[in-house]
Formats: C-alpha cells, sequence, structure tokens
C-alpha cells in the first residue's frame, strides 16, 4: 500500500502535536504535586480589603499534607494563590495556582503538597493593582 507522503507528514505532525499537548497537560497536574482539595479544613483566613474571606485550606497529615487557596464572598476580578515556602517564610515560591473570580463569589487554587517542614499561606487581592492580603505561614 502506497502513502502519500503529504498525507504521511501531516499525520505525524497531529501524533507529534498531540502527545506535546498531552504532556503539556500533565505539567500541570504535576506542578500542583498530585494532591487533591477533597474534604479540607480551613486553618487560616485573612479578611481582604473589600470583605471577601482568603482561606488557606488543608487535607491530609504530615507528608501527606496538601494545601490550597480559596475566596469566599468575593467577587468578579479577584484573585487567590498560595505561597510555599521552605525556610520558615523568609524566601517562599510566589503565586502558586493562581486563579480570578470569573463569575460568582468564590474561587479556589490547585493543591499543592506541604511536606518536610514547608509552610504555606494563601494570599488575594481585590483585583489588578490592589493591595495583597495574605493568611498567616501555617
Amino acid at each position: 500500500m502506497r502513502v502519500n507522503k503529504k498525507v504521511a507528514a501531516t499525520a505525524s505532525a497531529l501524533m507529534m502535536t498531540t502527545g506535546l499537548l498531552a504532556m503539556a497537560g500533565s505539567s500541570t497536574a504535576s506542578a500542583a504535586d498530585g494532591c487533591n482539595n477533597n474534604n479540607g479544613r480551613t486553618v487560616q483566613e485573612v479578611i481582604g480589603a473589600r470583605g471577601q474571606g482568603i482561606e488557606l485550606r488543608v487535607n491530609g497529615a504530615g507528608d501527606g499534607t496538601c494545601a490550597w487557596g480559596r475566596i469566599v464572598v468575593g467577587a468578579v476580578g479577584m484573585h487567590v494563590w498560595v505561597d510555599r515556602s521552605s525556610d520558615g517564610g523568609r524566601t517562599w515560591e510566589p503565586q502558586l495556582g493562581w486563579r480570578e473570580i470569573e463569575s460568582g463569589g468564590s474561587v479556589w487554587t490547585e493543591a499543592w503538597r506541604d511536606r518536610n517542614g514547608q509552610l504555606m499561606r494563601a494570599c488575594g487581592d481585590s483585583g489588578y493593582n490592589t493591595t495583597i492580603h495574605c493568611t498567616k505561614w501555617y
């Protein structure tokens, strides 16, 4: 069976693109450390400039702890993310799982692994170029 070179090249390019897209999709899951945000509890909270609650939520225990940020009683355009620190909060990985409320009044980030003595906090704002409020480190 003869295969047209153009058809073979197109099929090959399509398979490569599909593979790259699959890898790109999986990088998000691994970036969030394979955690989930099921059955969590709020461990820290701060009130933002417009009255929104910015929460740090966790589930699990020990090295299996996962943490994520959530805004409640918010509005469209508000943002939430988590920071993770390995040195007691002196330095940190910023804006993990950054999310914006696009509709409704609530949004949450992906969950991130909190292990080996790492600390987490949730931060948020009332929109671009507004004051940032963060929970205490947990």
